[in-house]
């Protein structure tokens, strides 16, 4: 199976190896999932999204856009194709103050944009990439 994980912390999967002053549970969980399903013989696609210095505001000609079901910026069309060609997504963030950072609530705003998913009661449906 093809797996994409989108990893949203600011020491990035660099944080995952238990190195003082850079280490992040967060990363070591998105590293131990990388490592278990790499070893079970599965595709993984990682999204770090602080790596990719990925711009999480939604600027007004973003939001032109999402309106047109357009893209302005190439990161946020990659990242959709990206997870159009995974049989599954897993998202790996911390919870701060309640709720998911403000990173990965940018990144569904932007890369879920306007009639690039479809909803169907109880789920919502991305189109896999054939």
């Amino acid at each position: 199976m093809n797996y994409v994980i989108i990893l949203d912390h600011p020491y990035t999967l660099a944080g995952g190896h238990n190195e003082p002053h850079n280490r992040s549970f967060t990363s070591a969980i998105a590293q131990s999932a990388i490592d278990t399903l790499t070893a079970q013989g599965h595709q993984v696609d990682v999204i770090d999204l602080h790596a990719d210095h990925f711009d999480p505001v939604m600027h007004a000609d973003d939001l032109r856009a999402w309106r047109t079901n357009k893209f302005v910026d190439q990161q946020s069309f990659d990242y959709l194709q990206r997870l159009r060609a995974a049989d599954e997504i897993i998202f790996v963030f911390p919870i701060w103050w309640e709720l998911m950072p403000a990173m990965t609530k940018g990144f569904l705003d932007k890369v879920l944009a306007k009639g690039q998913v479809t909803r169907k009661p109880k789920r919502f449906i991305l189109e896999k990439i054939q």
